[in-house]
């Protein structure tokens, strides 16, 4: 599992579509669908429910989905503190 899984994850929880969530990643449709199949399987649950037209997210995805958003906010957080540590003008 890495930081872009989450991205990926956080795409799909909130276009409820392969296609859509690829497009708004800036990658294919199947390499999407592959990590996220990785995700769940290292995580060991069922993330979202695949339809013929849209995703549902399971009670467990819903869970993860906002543990994801804590995660990528603490890291863009990280990330500015340190833009204001190499640079404080």
């Amino acid at each position: 599992m890495n930081f872009r899984d989450l991205s990926y994850l956080l795409a799909l929880a909130e276009y409820r579509h392969f296609g859509k969530a690829a497009k708004a990643c800036s990658v294919s449709q199947p390499t999407l669908s592959i990590q996220l199949k990785k995700l769940e399987q290292t995580l060991g649950m069922k993330l979202f429910e695949r339809g013929q037209k849209k995703v549902l997210m399971t009670t467990s995805g819903l869970r993860m989905v906002e543990k994801a958003k804590h995660i990528v906010q603490a890291v863009d957080e990280f990330k500015r503190f340190a833009k204001l540590e190499k640079d404080p003008f």
